[in-house]
């Protein structure tokens, strides 16, 4: 869960508005994303995305995995509802933070083509699911 900052546009991507966000693996480089921000033309987006899977740097951090965060970048489909709906592509970029085992720290920042380019930065912390 999280929040939009809105930056430009007239769906929820271009406002500031309350988010759920997701990630779910596919492969070990590969990601879905899909997000709902919520507000006056609810906005779906569900991006596909390359992972980046950092290699320790040598310096130590105190976690086993070496990296502090990864980085991805992507693209999709985003759809808005309401009076003006619409369907779109969409580019995302942003990263993720490990905090802990449990939880993941997100920041991505969202371009949208729907009737207006819409732009939004999410923030958000998600947990992490067992075995998933």
């Amino acid at each position: 869960m999280g929040a939009n900052i809105g930056i430009d546009g007239s769906t929820a991507l271009g406002d500031t508005n309350f988010t759920v966000i997701s990630k779910i693996g596919l492969t070990n480089a590969v990601s879905a994303r899909p997000s709902v921000i919520i507000g006056d033309n609810t906005t779906i987006l569900i991006p596909v995305t390359y992972d980046f899977n950092l290699q320790p740097t040598g310096i130590d951090t105190g976690s086993e995995a070496g990296s502090i965060f990864a980085p991805y970048v992507g693209g999709g489909l985003g759809i808005s509802t309401g009076d003006d709906s619409d369907v779109g592509p969409m580019l995302t970029a942003g990263v993720d933070v490990p905090i802990g085992e449990q939880f993941t720290a997100n920041v991505g920042a969202n371009v949208g083509f729907l009737d207006d380019t819409e732009v939004g930065i999410q923030i958000g912390v998600g947990y992490n699911f067992a075995g998933f």
